[in-house]
This record gives C-alpha cells, sequence and structure tokens, in this order.
C-alpha cells in the first residue's frame, strides 16, 4: 500500500479510539463506532500480512537465488575438476610411457631388444585406449 494511505488509515483508527471515550458506554452509537473501528484494524492487519508475505517472497526467492549460485558455482567447479582428471588420465600415461620408452631406446642402442624387462614392458604399451 502507499505509505500516504498507510499513514491516514493508521490516523484514522487513532482518532476513532479517542473518539469511543465521548460516546456513552452501552449505546448503539458506541457499538457502531466499534464495529466500524473492528473493521478498519482488520484492514490494517491484512495490510501488514500482505506486506510480510510479499517480503517473505522476496526473501526466499532471494534465498533461492543464491542457492542456485552456490550450486551453479559447485558445478563449474566439478567440471573443472572432471576435466582435469579426464586430462590426467590421457597425459599421465603418454608422459610415462615416453619416458620409459626413451630409456629403453637409450639402453636398445644396437637396434634390437635383448633386455626382457624392455621387451615386456614394450609390449605391454597401448597407444589407444580400449
Amino acid at each position: 500500500m502507499d505509505e500516504k494511505i498507510k499513514e491516514l488509515l493508521d490516523e484514522e483508527i487513532r482518532s476513532q479510539i479517542i473518539d469511543l471515550a465521548s460516546f456513552k458506554s452501552g449505546s448503539k452509537e458506541k457499538a457502531d463506532a466499534i464495529d466500524d473501528l473492528a473493521t478498519l484494524y482488520k484492514l490494517r492487519i491484512e495490510e501488514v500480512k500482505a506486506e510480510m508475505d510479499l517480503d517473505d517472497k522476496v526473501d526466499a526467492r532471494d534465498s533461492e537465488d543464491r542457492y542456485r549460485q552456490e550450486q551453479l558455482k559447485e558445478r563449474t567447479k566439478d567440471r573443472y575438476i572432471n576435466l582435469g582428471i579426464a586430462a590426467a588420465g590421457i597425459v599421465l600415461p603418454l608422459i610415462f610411457n615416453c619416458v620409459w620408452m626413451s630409456k629403453g631406446f637409450e639402453f636398445e642402442k644396437t637396434g634390437t631388444f635383448t633386455s626382457t624387462t624392455f621387451r615386456n614392458l614394450f609390449s605391454r604399451f597401448r597407444t589407444t585406449t580400449k
């Protein structure tokens, strides 16, 4: 609700509460004034509830947005970790094979595979994945 309307409603409630003292106890006018005051006060309570519900919805939406942003950050982090693991699964065996193959070729300068270690290791090198 607009702030001016809120102020007017609050002022009207205050003035009616003050005016209640001027009515005679038990009179019909006082009963009508009390009913009118109760109606205005109910309107004010409903307005406060509506504002609170709106604030709760905004807060809930903000917390959902924060939760989604945190989930997005976690997913991005997980993707980078999975990408790193996949890259390591390809690069590390290649490096291992290259190092041991170069060491083996360095040992086997004659061009024949005489060492059983290098011969067994060379047979286990896989250049393709299954």
